[in-house]
């Protein structure tokens, strides 16, 4: 049986300080709520998947989808927001990884064996 495809909600919608909704919910559950969308965006770079659920709204059957190319952008919006609002551990966390990506992404070059003839 073929499943129904889920109507995609914007994820920046949910990565930002003028979502109201957002603001109440994050006064008391920020923290694990930036943990937990580092930590999916993180293993989803790190397991090179092609998109990841990034949010699913029970209620509503919604889902709110990033591509692979947008995780660096998810990440330096969860990043700056995580400054603005003070929760540097995670800002600590968030850049280590970006910093430790960066550094995989240059030294991967390509070796090619030397020979003399």
């Amino acid at each position: 049986m073929k499943r129904r495809a889920l109507p995609n909600v914007e994820w920046r919608k949910y990565l930002s300080l003028t979502n109201n909704t957002l603001n109440e919910y994050l006064s008391e559950y920020g923290y694990d709520y930036f943990t937990e969308v580092f930590q999916l965006i993180k293993e989803a770079q790190i397991n090179n998947s092609p998109s990841v659920v990034m949010i699913e709204f029970i209620k509503s059957d919604a889902v709110s989808v990033v591509e692979k190319s947008e995780y660096p952008l998810v990440l330096q919006r969860l990043l700056n927001l995580c400054e603005r609002l003070e929760y540097y551990e995670i800002c600590a966390d968030i850049a280590k990884y970006q910093q430790t990506k960066s550094k995989v992404t240059t030294t991967k070059k390509s070796h090619k064996e030397l020979t003399i003839k």
